[in-house]
Parts: C-alpha cells; structure tokens; sequence
C-alpha cells in the first residue's frame, strides 16, 4: 500500500510518520522547494505529546522546547491576576503527558528529519487529482504523475485537495489581526517572565507569550481588533510602533517586553466552518485541511496529530477496504473536531470581549471557574484531557459531539429517543462559537419552534412587582391556585416566554393559573439576581391577595434550584412558605459535587460537566457556591413545605434531584421522589413522552392534596 499525502507540515509530516510506523508506505508531496524557519511559537498539548511519544518523538522535542508550569492569565491594563491554570507535572498525571511550547521550525525539522529521504517530495505542488476503483492519480506542476492507493490532503486552509472534493468555499475573516514576534532571551533581562504561559487580556486584545526555547527564544503573539492596524495591503512585515500604539495602556512589564521585540509580521486570523464531509472514494482531509480553527484553544496543531494516528492505524486495520476505512477515519475525527473548531471560536470571542460590562462578566466567570474547577479542566480539558490511542482501539461511537454527548449514545424507545435527538441537535457549532450569546438564542429556538403554545390558550405579559412574566391560565379551570415557575437553562440561558407551552400543562396542572418569570440571566446579572427576583415575585402575588396556601412554586434544571433556594429564602426572611415546591431534575448543588456530573458525563444529550462549570461560575462568580442561596443541598431544610422531585436515571443531574430528596426527607419535608428510566433531563418539558402524562397526573393528584383553593378574586389576576 502506498499513501499520497498531500502538505508537508506538523500534520501531513507526522501523518507519514504514522504510517510507516503502521507498516504503511507514505510519499509526503510539499510544494516549498525548501524548509525554511518561518512561525512562531506552538503549543504541544497532551493530547498531541501522547501520539509524538508513540512515534517515538517526545523525546526530541522536550529537548528543544519548554514544559509550562501554568497558563497565568492577568489583566493587560492592571497585570493583575485573573486566572490560573496549572500545568507541569501536574498536568501531565493528570491528562497523561506535559504541555510542550516549541518553536514551530523546530517542530517541523525534527518530523522532517523522521520521514526518510525517499518518502518526501519537496518543490511537489498538486495541481490535479484523478481517482477510479483501484487508485488515485496526482499531477504535479512539473507534470509528472504520481500515483497511489488513496491521497490525503493535509495542506492546509488552502487546501487544493479539498477544492477538488469540495470546490470554491467561504473563507472567513474574524476581525482580529495577529502581530507575531521573536525575542532572544537577552533583550528580556529582568522581566521574570518565567516558562509559563505568560498571558494579559484586554479590550478586544491579547498578548498571548511563552518561551519556545529554553532560556533563548521568546514568543509574542499580540492580537488586536483589525481596524486598529489601517494600511493598504497586509504582508508579513508589519511597523513596531504601529503593535505598540494598540498596547500603549499596557502594564509595565508586558510594555516594555513588547518594547523588546526585534521584528514583528502580522496575518489575519481565518477560518472555516465545519463540515459534514471531508472524504470520497479513496480521498480525504486531514489537519487544517478538514477543519482549519482559531488558534485560541491551542489545538490546531493537536487535532492535526491526533488525526494523523487516527487516519494511520485505521488504515492499517482495514487495507483491503480503503474507502470504508477512510470512512471510518471520519467518523472517529469529525464529531470530535467540530468541537474543537466551535470551542475555540468561543474561546476567541471570550478573551477578545470589548465593552466594559461583558470584560467585567467574563473575569468574573473565571474567578468563579477557579473555585469549582481549580484544575483549569472546564477550559482545557475538552482539547487536551482525550488519548486518542487509546480511544482509536475502542468504538466510533465514543468520541464526544459538539456538545459533548457520545457520539453512538442511544436510548431504548422511540419516544425516548425522540426526545433525545431534540436535545442532541438543539445546539449547533455555530451556537456554541457565539458563546452564550449563541446558546441562549438557540436555546429559546429550541423550545419556542419545538413546543409552541397551545391553540386556545391564553398567555399575557404581566410584571410581579418590578419583576417581567407571563400569565399562563388553564382553559375553562377553576379559579384559585397558582404556580409560580422558574424556567431551566443553568441561571443563564432560558426565557420566560420559552416556557409557555410547559406552564400551560402546570396550569392544567393545578386547574388555575401559571406565572413563568423572567428573572435576570447572568453573567450580565450575576448572584443575587435571580434570588432577588424570585423574591419580589412571589410577594407580589401575596400583595395580589393570593394565599401562600394556593401557591405551587416550580422549576425545573437551574429553575428547580431557585424555587428551592426561594423558599430557604422566604423562610429565613419569616415570609409565608408556599403549599408546595416541584423540582424537576433541579440543578441544586453548583459545586458540582454530585457523582452522577463525572458518572455519566457524555451521556447526557442536554448537560455536561464543561456546560455546568461554565454556567454555574457564569452565575455565582465572585460568591461563594456552597451558600445555600446558590446551591440549596447544603442548606437546612428542615420546615419546607410538600416537595415533589423527579430525574431521570442516567443524567447528568440525577445525584443533586437524589441527594436533595435524601436530605430533605431527613429534615422531616414531606418528599415524593419519582425517577424515571430511559428519557432525558427535564423529561416534562416533552408533552409527547409517556412519562410526562404520568408525572403531569401523579403532580395534579399531589397538588390537590397539597394546595388549598383561594376563592377570592386576586388583583390583576386577568
């Protein structure tokens, strides 16, 4: 068997290595006519060093580079600390392997000088691509003809084989310019910039800096919103004056390191968007090729080296099939790699954040991060925390999707899995790129296009106190009790007009009236928020002349948590308690302790461990998680009203709604508890589940129990 590979750089390089170490001949075709030392600095994370040291490289590359002790992320105007992440040994016992920084010539020559001298083609520029049953043809720009068994392409975001399989597509442009620098270890005395990743954060800019070699090489990468840089043309030269004036209010010591820098070139940051398809017959994408990415979660280089060991040791599974094994291959990456490529749009429109408001949001988020997730995983732990040598050898199906579901996850029934497909697809890679801006608009999508609400059903906009809502009133119902709800999406996504259809079915429920409220979302509204608009809602339906004794408060997810911390709330205020609290699956522990968050992570189609560190930090921030108004497991539940709590087995969420009831019924709460096998997280969201009818019924059987009827005229009730 002999494979074309088409690109001499980091992927297509170590994709011939991986090959030949497969027992698998490999011809790497580079178009330059020589190496030359261009880029800058690298990131060599774990998930990559694990494949170099399989090809048997790490050594030679730890030789020449520069094992981080931490990611230091300070802010650019202050140089004051914003957020650790540790690395080193540390790093390494925990994912497997060290981060690595090196400079990228340094990385190339030493895979270079691994690929014989026969298996390489320089001066070989691919001009046209042919393939029939039993090979592939390539014609060079010399004219000459190579042939092979298959041809991967792994040259770059250019990409001439991908033009061949897929033609003429959109390249794009995010707005952000990148100066890049080298500085020599001298011009930095008495700076302290110790190995480790040395970053500062400002408005809409970055310095993103770190050692490439030991003691000798500094790299720079600067990043600024493009209109700052105006000049006719871009090249690779760029005016030093010109970087310092985008960081002229910088702290003194990234100042004057930005001073030191002998030259500096400047690109502008591209990419594309996924693809459903990078292969056909006995062609396919490999690296930069099939999902080019922002550099912001240094995983570029890292997904082009984990699939290279990927494309290689599937290949040499299946050699007498490889068109299915360049199908598998996809298989095993493409999941995988969207993840990357949309987490890292996040990421760069995270660090790049201008308006005031939203810096002071983010830097509060991570000061909550580094309270639950002190190990830095929730930032980089979907990039670096995965061996795909291991995960090669075991099924396609386990590789983790955009929103961090297994792949080949499946559920039993039909009715289950149509709800689990709903939450599977219900964020795109173009949501979780926007951050969470795009998951709060693609969160209501979901629920608004999904579960409309009902013909004959009334809902109006009403205001309790200060506080926004919507009225929700059963058909032909009896007046008199009420529901107070609270709609999920981790205190930072959701709205109260998402909720309608759901509140509809809590109206019917208590054969009277649902008010969903639009309590404030953070980050923009960090704790006490949301606790403080719960609070004025509920009394001011007391202020309505309804009787605590016909109020049902409700959520479910993060909104189960709130309807459980409001009541704590009102007790301790000495307010009159509600008659009744339903929790569905309530996100009621943000410290995110429950052995069902790492249990059954990736199991669940609408929650992961990563989605609830972020939203969780998003909303307590600076305060402290353990509070029993942010998470009220830990709170004294002793004199709670009739509590009515259900999850489904196998969430994400199931040990904060089991843990709770244990408590609960501990501290002498009237508690039903009712789990449900084969669904999803907050089940009763979808009306179409069986479940849902019989936990809807065994609800309105509960709340006629619980809940006694007011048969005054509360005010503002119509």
């Amino acid at each position: 068997m002999r494979i074309l590979v088409a690109g001499g750089g980091i992927a297509g390089l170590t994709t011939a290595i991986a090959l030949r170490h497969q027992g698998i001949e490999a011809l790497v075709l580079e178009q330059a006519p020589r190496l030359n030392e261009i880029g800058a600095g690298i990131q060599i994370a774990a998930n990559a060093a694990i494949v170099l040291r399989e090809l048997g490289l790490e050594g030679q590359m730890r030789a020449v580079g520069v094992k981080p002790q931490s990611y230091d992320y300070r802010d650019l105007r202050t140089g004051r600390m914003l957020y650790q992440a540790p690395l080193g040994d540390e790093a390494a016992a925990r994912y497997g392997a060290p981060m690595y920084n090196i400079h990228r010539a340094d990385l190339v020559q030493l895979l270079f000088d691994a690929v014989p001298q026969e298996a390489k083609k320089l001066g070989a520029r691919c001009v046209a691509i042919s393939q029939d049953k039993d090979g592939v043809e390539v014609t060079l720009q010399t004219g000459e003809k190579v042939r092979g068994d298959a041809l991967v392409g792994c040259d770059g975001i250019h990409s001439v084989v991908r033009k061949h399989l897929r033609g003429e597509e959109e390249k794009h442009f995010a707005n952000i310019l990148m100066w890049r620098s080298l500085i020599p270890a001298e011009r930095l005395e008495g700076l302290n910039l110790e190995e480790r990743g040395n970053y500062w954060f400002g408005p809409g800019r970055t310095l993103i800096t770190y050692w490439v070699r030991p003691k000798k090489v500094y790299s720079i990468l600067a990043s600024v919103p493009a209109p700052e840089v105006q000049r006719e043309s871009w090249d690779d030269s760029g005016d030093i004056s010109e970087m310092l004036r985008s960081f002229e209010d910088a702290e003194p010591r990234a100042r004057k390191m930005l001073e030191q820098c002998p030259s500096v070139f400047i690109t502008g940051m591209f990419y594309r968007d996924p693809i459903d398809n990078w292969t056909c017959g006995r062609v396919t994408l490999l690296g930069d090729a099939a999902h080019p990415m922002v550099p912001f979660l240094a995983a570029g280089a890292g997904q082009g080296i984990e699939d290279a060991w990927t494309f290689a040791r599937v290949l040499a599974r299946r050699k007498d099939d490889i068109p299915g094994a360049l199908l598998e291959y996809q298989q095993r990456r493409l999941p995988r790699t969207t993840r990357i490529q949309a987490g890292a749009r996040a990421a760069v429109k995270l660090m790049h954040e201008l308006e005031e408001q939203r810096l002071r949001n983010r830097n509060g988020r991570w000061k909550g991060m580094a309270r639950i997730d002190p190990l830095a995983e929730t930032s980089w732990g979907l990039a670096w925390a995965y061996d795909v040598v291991k995960a090669v050898e075991g099924p396609p199906g386990e590789v983790l999707n955009v929103t961090g579901l297994r792949e080949g996850k499946r559920l039993q029934r039909a009715e289950g899995q149509r709800a689990f497909d709903l939450w599977k697809y219900a964020f795109r890679p173009e949501d979780v790129a926007r951050g969470h801006d795009g998951l709060r608009a693609a969160y209501d999508r979901f629920l608004t296009t999904n579960f409309p609400l009902p013909n004959g059903v009334a809902a109006v906009e009403d205001e309790l106190g200060d506080v926004r809502a919507w009225r929700v009133s059963a058909p032909d119902a009896p007046r008199g009790n009420f529901v107070l709800h609270f709609h999920g999406g981790g205190y930072m996504i959701g709205s109260a007009k998402s909720s309608l259809e759901y509140a509809s079915r809590l109206a019917a429920a208590v054969e009277g009236v649902c008010y969903t409220v639009d309590y404030r979302l953070a980050p923009e509204h960090p704790y006490p928020a949301a606790i403080d608009d719960a609070v004025m809602a509920y009394r001011a339906l007391l202020a309505r002349g309804i009787p605590a004794s016909s109020i049902l408060v409700s959520g479910e997810s993060s909104g189960g948590g709130l309807a459980l911390a409001l009541v704590l709330a009102l007790r301790n205020a000495g307010d009159p308690l509600p008659a009744a609290i339903l929790a569905v699956a309530p996100f009621a522990d943000l410290t995110l302790s429950g052995p069902t968050v790492k249990a059954f992570n990736g199991n669940d189609p609408a929650a992961n461990r990563d989605l609830l560190t972020y939203m969780g930090a998003s909303y307590f921030q600076g305060h402290e998680p353990t509070d029993p108004m942010v998470s009220p497991l830990f709170g004294d539940l002793a004199g709670l009203p009739a509590l009515f709590v259900t999850a489904t087995q196998g969430e994400v969420l199931l040990s904060d709604t089991t843990r709770l009831a244990e408590r609960a019924q501990k501290a002498g709460v009237d508690v039903t508890l009712r789990l449900v096998e084969d669904s999803v997280h907050v089940y009763t969201i979808f009306p179409f589940l069986p479940e849902t009818r019989n936990t809807m019924e065994e609800v309105a059987a509960w709340a006629r129990r619980n809940l006694r009827r007011n048969d005054t005229r509360p005010q503002a009730a119509e």
